[in-house]
């Protein structure tokens, strides 16, 4: 059976196993063999839509809606665990979600408290003060980690507009900010249907989770809060940027700006095609950077390229390598010759083994309901929850000089961004 044909009939597979279910909020529900169930709640918000006074609420939420509802008043998390579940969140940039995977015996009780935390959370006084102390606790953790501290500080370097420059995890000055009417302000957004939603992958029939849904939602508060918010498009700023600090290593990143989620090339994601190359580059110990810079050359301990960005703003694009400060220069001069030369050093037929280990990674990426409900989820967010399953067919339509042609409107070897994190000398 050819690739085109598997990929249809895994495509038409999923397809037939999903659907939605029209309620005051938009509920995706999937059936699965699997008797481990997922239940989770995606919203549009995160820190980009936050305002400069208080930076970070979007993951101080995040850590309170755990603390009690108005029905589960007690720890939320230790209730899940001792349903023999487990449950947890993320917060980025324009997103937020909170999921639960447990056995499928406990997926009403399960629901009951999403359904809780959501719609009825407590937001009490002590439990905000707690914490928000536990997240000034987790900044400090956060300046230990030299990459963070690079790649932050390289947003904050390259734009002076886009809240993308902000850390996710918020300041100390700004969250000090946030009291408890705040809050109440900003979590309005969460519970607009325009912007959130909920996924549910179960063994369970839909007749029975119809039923479970139809009593959830009798009493549901909804408001209409919309995020107004008015991106600015800037040009970055490529400057060198330079840290000092209490590193064994030094760490290198050579950036710049990325195009936005949602912009297209030939009909196809632009971020379809820059998933492929950083895979071509960095993805594997096969990936031109691994092969010439690590193993060949051994001027790095480790290499990596990715890009990070949002539907809506552009995020970056970076080589990122921890390595000794003296081959900063020759790494440099090594990477605008593999940049430079990539027609010549990428073999067709390595591009089809590419596309061989997405198309693998795909299949096995829905082997369990936890992760066929993430991946439902943050495709809606943005696309369609088709899209967690529907992108092969693009993978599969993208050429390898297109990906070229494209990687090179913003790949340069004469116009990016050098950071570096090297180690404080010592006094004299």
């Amino acid at each position: 059976m050819n690739r085109k044909r598997i990929i249809k009939e895994f495509i038409e597979n999923q397809d037939k196993k999903t659907k939605v279910l029209d309620y005051p909020f938009k509920v995706i529900y999937k059936k699965v063999d699997n008797p481990i169930s997922f239940v989770a709640f995606f919203t549009k918000v995160g820190s980009i839509y936050e305002k400069d006074d208080y930076k970070g609420i979007a993951h101080l939420i995040e850590h309170c809606i755990f603390r009690g509802s108005q029905k589960y008043s007690q720890d939320i998390s230790k209730m899940i665990n001792s349903l023999g579940g487990y449950t947890n969140a993320y917060t980025s940039y324009d997103q937020t979600a909170y999921y639960i995977n447990l056995p499928s015996s406990s997926l009403f009780q399960a629901m009951d408290i999403l359904w809780d935390m959501v719609f009825n959370p407590l937001f009490r006084k002590e439990d905000v003060e707690s914490e928000r102390n536990i997240i000034f606790h987790e900044i400090k953790m956060r300046d230990d980690d030299p990459f963070v501290v690079l790649f932050e500080e390289t947003l904050k370097s390259m734009y002076s507009v886009n809240p993308i420059r902000h850390p996710i995890i918020g300041y100390e000055e700004t969250l000090k900010n946030i009291d408890l009417e705040i809050i109440s302000e900003f979590y309005s957004y969460y519970r607009n249907p325009e912007n959130s939603f909920f996924v549910i992958v179960t063994d369970y029939d839909e007749k029975d989770i119809r039923k479970k849904l139809d009593d959830l939602f009798k009493a549901c508060k909804i408001d209409n809060k919309r995020i107004e918010v008015d991106f600015t498009e800037e040009n970055v700023k490529y400057d060198k940027l330079e840290l000092k600090g209490s590193v064994s290593k030094t760490y290198l990143m050579i950036s710049y700006k990325a195009p936005k989620l949602s912009e297209k090339y030939k009909d196809i994601e632009k971020s379809y095609y820059f998933s492929l190359i950083s895979y071509i580059l960095a993805g594997s110990s096969y990936g031109l950077f691994n092969r010439i810079l690590k193993n060949e050359k051994k001027l790095v301990d480790t290499v990596s390229f990715d890009m990070y960005s949002t539907n809506e703003l552009p995020g970056i694009i970076y080589f990122a390598a921890v390595c000794e400060y003296k081959n900063i220069n020759k790494i440099i001069d090594e990477y605008k010759k593999i940049i430079s030369g990539l027609k010549s050093l990428i073999e067709f037929d390595f591009f089809d083994v590419v596309k061989e280990n997405f198309y693998s990674s795909a299949f096995w990426s829905f082997e369990t309901s936890s992760n066929q409900g993430m991946l439902i989820g943050s495709n809606e967010l943005f696309k369609t929850y088709k899209e967690a399953y529907n992108y092969l067919y693009k993978i599969e339509n993208i050429k390898l000089n297109d990906v070229l042609d494209l990687f090179y409107d913003y790949v340069r070897t004469d116009d990016f961004m050098i950071s570096i994190y090297d180690k404080e000398s010592p006094p004299s």
